[in-house]
């Protein structure tokens, strides 16, 4: 792309980010796409809405209270205690947020920034991971199956991520780590993924599974076997609970998000009977619960036929091998409903990316007709069960986002705490 188109839309952009999304998509360059994803990725991080309740204007309170006249000396210290995992009273959990929103507030004064340094480091890292997927294959021509998953990939916790801005953006620089590594057997991506840790101190349960499905990936029949069993297997906290280090962090976590006594039991329990009690859209009752629970197990069961394929398919049995494994192993922690639910989107990630990479090299397992069209209707099929999830990652993006995404986004940056999202503007013209 020449300097004046790059100028060009690099206007457009602050013209009308969404009208810029649209325009840099159609090109096919991966530089070039990598740029205006990570510049859209931090325009919209200066877009974000902030709501009462949102885990997004949690941490921009935070920032305010802790940050704008905290010194470098109280910063550093600080950071110690979060790299030791002792837990800092009042503040952020990792050393990822605690920096940036030192950074916002601390030396720029501005705690809304926090968005703005979230969204290019999101941006930079889920642009990475799209490319690397689609990677060779930008300009081929997409059947309307390949092009409907990667459509529910793209939507798949991106831009969305920018609300909790660790646990979700930590997911995405895994999976761009863990993704390059096995594709060049590179070591400096190794510390992308050790990165990850530093954005979501979670990482480290998650590596554990990681690792040791890395080391059997070849083993298909084992990796099924041991997924199928998950379904019945679990393990209870008590077991465990001898092995884990004892710092303030992981025991402050223990009690807030670990079922270790039958009281803990029977509070999640009526914590889980009120949340579906509540009236709620069915996209958002049906969405990510049942995507996750149902549909991508569903997926799994259909890929498993080519996983134990004699057929060598090494992006794919790498993809498939991970998200089976965490699946499994989100299966078997139970005892942290939280800690099984994050592990099962991240494992559904792997998933369904395994599923664009089948799609690219079909051709490789010289399939019949008749078995390409169960194929095919095995795929519709999820498609049309995941619909749920994608309303209700769209309807996520409209009540994040300001209205100025769609024009003039300075007139956002204006307006600060009296801006209006997409759907409050939508819900003032209709």
């Amino acid at each position: 792309m020449e300097k004046t188109q790059k100028g060009y839309l690099i206007l457009l952009m602050l013209v009308s980010p969404l009208l810029g999304l649209i325009t840099f998509l159609k090109n096919k360059n991966e530089r070039v796409l990598l740029f205006f994803g990570v510049l859209f990725f931090g325009i919209s991080g200066s877009l974000y809405v902030y709501k009462t309740g949102t885990d997004g204007n949690t941490h921009l309170l935070n920032t305010k209270q802790n940050y704008m006249d905290m010194t470098f000396d109280v910063f550093l210290s600080q950071s110690y205690d979060l790299l030791t995992f002792n837990a800092v009273s009042n503040l952020t959990k990792d050393i990822y947020l605690h920096c940036i929103s030192f950074v916002s507030a601390s030396l720029f004064g501005i705690p809304e920034l926090i968005h703005v340094f979230a969204g290019l480091i999101l941006g930079y890292f889920f642009s990475k991971s799209a490319l690397l997927v689609l990677q060779d294959k930008l300009a081929i021509k997409k059947s309307n199956i390949l092009i409907a998953f990667i459509v529910l990939f793209l939507f798949d916790r991106s831009l969305g991520a920018l609300n909790s801005i660790r646990m979700w953006t930590g997911m995405w620089i895994f999976f761009y780590g863990t993704f390059s590594y096995a594709c060049t057997k590179e070591k400096k991506y190794t510390w992308v993924v050790l990165f990850s840790i530093i954005v979501h101190f979670s990482y480290v349960i998650v590596l554990l599974p990681f690792i040791l499905t890395y080391f059997f990936k070849y083993k298909t029949k084992a990796i099924t076997i041991f997924y199928l069993l998950s379904f019945g297997l679990t393990i209870n906290f008590a077991t465990i609970s001898n092995l884990i280090p004892k710092t303030s962090l992981l025991e402050s976590q223990q009690k807030s998000n670990v079922i270790d006594s039958e009281d803990k039991a029977k509070f999640f329990e009526e914590k889980a009977a009120i949340a579906s009690k509540v009236e709620q859209n069915f996209y958002i009752k049906y969405g990510e619960g049942f995507y996750t629970t149902y549909s991508i197990v569903g997926l799994s069961f259909i890929l498993l036929f080519f996983f134990n394929n004699k057929t060598k398919n090494e992006r794919f049995n790498f993809l498939l091998a991970t998200g089976l494994g965490l699946f499994a192993f989100s299966n078997i922690v139970t005892f942290s409903p939280s800690l099984s639910g994050r592990v099962k989107t991240i494992a559904s990630l792997f998933i369904l990316t395994a599923t664009i990479q089948l799609l690219f090299t079909l051709e490789m397992y010289k399939l019949s007709q008749n078995k390409i069209k169960l194929f095919n209707i095995g795929l519709v099929i999820f498609l049309i069960s995941s619909l749920p999830m994608f309303l209700f990652q769209l309807s996520y993006l409209i009540q994040m986002l300001s209205f100025f995404a769609l024009i003039f986004p300075q007139i956002s940056w204006l307006l600060g705490s009296d801006d209006l999202s997409i759907r409050d503007a939508l819900g003032y013209l209709f």
